[in-house]
């Protein structure tokens, strides 16, 4: 299931070097081997979804337990934004130092721990510290389980798996959402941070004596002490050099563009998932088929995810993000002139959930194929870094709109906006992100 290690020789100005068919391994990991990888990247990631959706349900719960208002939770609740963001950007290029197996591991630790400590909180700082570290861990284990699902991967199936692996995250979010309220009743908001911290250190142990090394990395570090050619990006690289590496030939304008079309994405996703609840409330629909509207948001976006992923994997970028952001731009278009029926609305809802995270399903399942072995943590990370910043902006534009007394239907609307701009790009400069069908050449990318 395993493809080959990086060329060794220098990129052609005009494409990326052939990452899959160049200098094979002489083994390949069974299948049973792949397969127990991608389920055990797909449980960090699930756990990382149960993280994302405490903060905000247990904030009720702390607030009243405090005796402050919920707004003062605000940093607290954006910290673990933040924090996934910065280690997506600064720690999950280690990966590509020293390994995916080691980064996911000390990460989902980090995650425990930072988690388990936080029922000891007796302050909002010392919770919005605790938080950070946990976002930090989320952002970095993320990344290298997603780059790591992409080496163990079936190259015709990578795109595909990547998207399952990644939705799992989305899973995780959607079951925290269904068992968080009644560990709460029985626990308190103590319960919750705690059960966030114990499953991630149950599953320390497994990682650490069955998670499998990328095999990719394990011959590229090889080759390296051997002393023969290295690769474009070293993996004694530090942190931001690597980073850098990112931003020359060949892979700048892809760089730029996933960097760009993430942002864009991401920020239309939680503009629409941050405030869906309330908007649809304001337009007069009650508290239960707001809540249900997120949840539909949420199954569409994974339902979009395989589909634009299989795009993917038969080489058609291009088709699945003109699919994915066109869906959306359209669906928000409907909502203009749908009658208030709340199974055509929520038909609408669903379409921009398949739109807006699917197409970052796409771009990730992008990031994974476009970077060589040495580049491929740091790649995703960088990428997810720039999508984490569009979730931290959209809320708070959100917001903003909501008190200068904009309707539900008027922000909803001018989220057009960066989906015809996310359009457009993808229209004039797809061609930096071309890829062939998985299991014959390596993406290209047009000379700059």
């Amino acid at each position: 299931m395993m493809a080959g290690v990086d060329s060794t020789a220098h990129p052609p100005t005009s494409s990326l070097p052939d990452n899959r068919n160049s200098n094979a391994l002489n083994t390949e990991p069974p299948p049973a081997t792949s397969w127990w990888v991608v389920l055990l990247c797909a449980l960090v990631c699930l756990l990382d979804g149960y993280d994302m959706v405490v903060a905000p349900v247990g904030t009720p719960a702390m607030a009243s337990a405090w005796g402050l208002s919920p707004a003062s939770f605000s940093a607290a609740l954006a910290s673990s934004i933040l924090g996934t963001g910065f280690g997506s950007a600064l720690l999950a290029p280690l990966g590509d130092r020293f390994g995916r197996r080691p980064l996911v591991i000390w990460s989902v630790a980090l995650v425990g721990i930072s988690s388990l400590a936080t029922p000891l909180c007796t302050t909002v700082m010392q919770l919005t510290v605790l938080r950070f570290i946990t976002g930090l861990g989320m952002g970095a284990s993320l990344a290298n389980a997603l780059a790591l699902t992409s080496e163990y991967a079936e190259p015709r199936l990578r795109s595909r798996i990547l998207a399952c692996v990644y939705a799992s995250s989305a899973l995780g979010g959607a079951l925290g959402g269904l068992v968080v309220p009644t560990i709460l009743n029985i626990a308190g908001w103590h319960g919750i941070y705690a059960i966030g911290g114990i499953l991630p250190l149950l599953l320390v142990p497994v990682l650490y004596f069955s998670l499998a090394e990328s095999q990719r990395f394990l011959s590229l570090k090889s080759t390296l002490g051997d002393g023969r050619p290295a690769p474009a990006a070293e993996l004694s690289e530090g942190t931001m050099r690597s980073l850098s590496r990112l931003l020359v030939a060949p892979y700048r304008m892809a760089t730029v563009l996933l960097w760009t079309l993430f942002f864009l994405s991401t920020f239309t996703t939680y503009m629409i998932s941050s405030w869906l609840p309330t908007l649809m409330h304001m337009s007069g629909w009650s508290i239960d088929n707001s809540v249900r509207a997120v949840m539909t948001f949420s199954f569409g976006g994974i339902f979009g995810g395989f589909l634009l992923s299989w795009l993917v994997d038969l080489g058609k970028v291009k088709s699945a993000l003109l699919m994915g952001f066109g869906l959306t731009a359209l669906a928000l278009g409907g909502l203009q002139l749908a009658p208030a029926n709340i199974v055509l609305w929520m038909g609408l809802i669903a379409l921009m959930g398949a739109g807006t995270i699917g197409a970052a399903n796409a771009l990730t399942a992008v990031a994974a194929i476009v970077y060589p072995t040495s580049l491929r943590a740091g790649g995703i990370g960088a990428a997810g870094a720039l999508g984490r910043l569009g979730a931290t902006i959209a809320p708070l534009v959100g917001g903003g709109l909501i008190a200068f007394g904009i309707s539900a239907i008027g922000i909803l609307s001018g989220l057009i906006l960066p989906m015809v701009l996310a359009l457009v790009i993808v229209l004039v400069y797809s061609r930096s992100l071309d890829i062939s069908p998985c299991g014959s050449s390596e993406p290209k990318v047009p000379p700059e």
